[in-house]
């Protein structure tokens, strides 16, 4: 059977066309694999503290954004090493949008733990991107941003308020004794993100106990003018000087455990006896 002219240089384009499309195809899957493997190498340099990785990894005009509410170029980024320590991670549901051909942004579902200082940092489900950029050959990391999962339902200033007044009648009723229901969030204090501490009183005051989640150094026994918040604020001294009979809130930044984003947080503290009985909330206020 012979084609016409006109039929034939349909075919022809056709055909064309499903090769290029093959072609491209093939490209995609291999520029997938390739970023998805230098996006990897990214996280395993983060795990092994691996400064030097970065400094050739992402491009100076690097900039990314945090789940914990905090932003960093490069030599921000590779500063937060310092406080920052990665255990493990996990890459899933990895897709790419090729922008051109030295453009594409790789697209994930990550899971990672790791520690803030002396806080635990454990977050899924967030939603990550990663833009490459092509340089003399060579893919570079340009700008990256992480969306956390919904915030969990935090606890509210009068529920702390409430939390702290059970956790005072606790202690007048069982004494020390009660130090280890405390611990335990036991006997209603613990209540979703809230949770009860108590502090003695005087220069040597320490941490008689804490209901909050585990912490890489127990805080339990530790002299309170060790606790100190971001930008050095220094919490345990401020928390034994406001604290009155009739309560006050102490404000600082601190990290949600929830949450792994650094955010405000309001501490009802209140002086009973020879103890200080405190609970934090987080929010924009009280």
């Amino acid at each position: 059977m012979r084609l016409s002219l006109p039929l034939f240089l349909l075919l022809a384009t056709f055909l064309g066309q499903l090769s290029l499309t093959a072609q491209t195809s093939n490209d995609d899957a291999k520029l997938l694999g390739e970023l998805t493997q230098l996006e990897k190498a990214s996280w395993d340099a983060a795990v092994t503290d691996n400064k030097e990785f970065f400094r050739s990894y992402m491009a100076p005009e690097f900039k990314g954004y945090f789940a914990d509410g905090t932003s960093a170029g490069r030599e921000d980024f590779l500063r937060s090493l310092d406080d920052f320590h990665l255990t493990k991670y996990n890459m899933s549901n990895v897709s790419l949008i090729k922008i051109n051909d030295d453009a594409a942004m790789l697209l994930y579902t990550l899971a990672y733990e790791g520690a803030h200082r002396d806080h635990k940092v454990n977050l899924s489900g967030i939603s990550s991107s990663s833009l490459y950029v092509r340089r003399g050959g060579k893919w570079l990391e340009y700008f990256y941003q992480e969306t956390a999962a919904a915030i969990p339902n935090h606890g509210s200033a009068d529920d702390a308020k409430a939390l702290v007044a059970k956790t005072i009648a606790l202690i007048n009723k069982e004494g020390t004794a009660a130090f280890a229901k405390i611990n335990a969030g036991q006997e209603g204090t613990r209540d979703r993100d809230l949770y009860a501490f108590v502090h003695s009183t005087g220069d040597q005051a320490k941490v008689l106990s804490y209901g909050g989640p585990k912490l890489d150094k127990d805080p339990v026994g530790r002299p309170v003018t060790d606790i100190i918040g971001f930008a050095g604020k220094p919490i345990g001294k401020l928390t034994q000087e406001l604290a009155t009979e009739q309560g006050a809130w102490l404000d600082y930044k601190w990290l949600d455990p929830a949450t792994g984003k650094v955010e405000q947080k309001f501490t009802w503290v209140v002086r009973s006896g020879n103890y200080i009985v405190g609970c934090g909330v987080y929010g924009s206020g009280h």
